[in-house]
């Protein structure tokens, strides 16, 4: 994840293009490893704000 992103903002920008282009981000290790990162609100496709809190922090 660190060598992916370099901030929180364009960590939260990855996966926004992630979910328009239908793709998954898996992590095999580490703190995100059980987390579905693109979990999305079923109504309104806003990104969770437990994965945006979990980002965050």
């Amino acid at each position: 994840m660190f060598r992916l992103v370099r901030g929180t903002g364009h960590i939260l920008d990855v996966l926004d293009v992630l979910h328009r282009d239908r793709l998954a981000l898996r992590i095999h290790d580490g703190a995100f490893s059980a987390m579905d990162l693109t979990a999305r609100h079923p109504r309104t496709g806003e990104l969770l704000s437990t994965v945006k809190f979990m980002v965050q922090t």
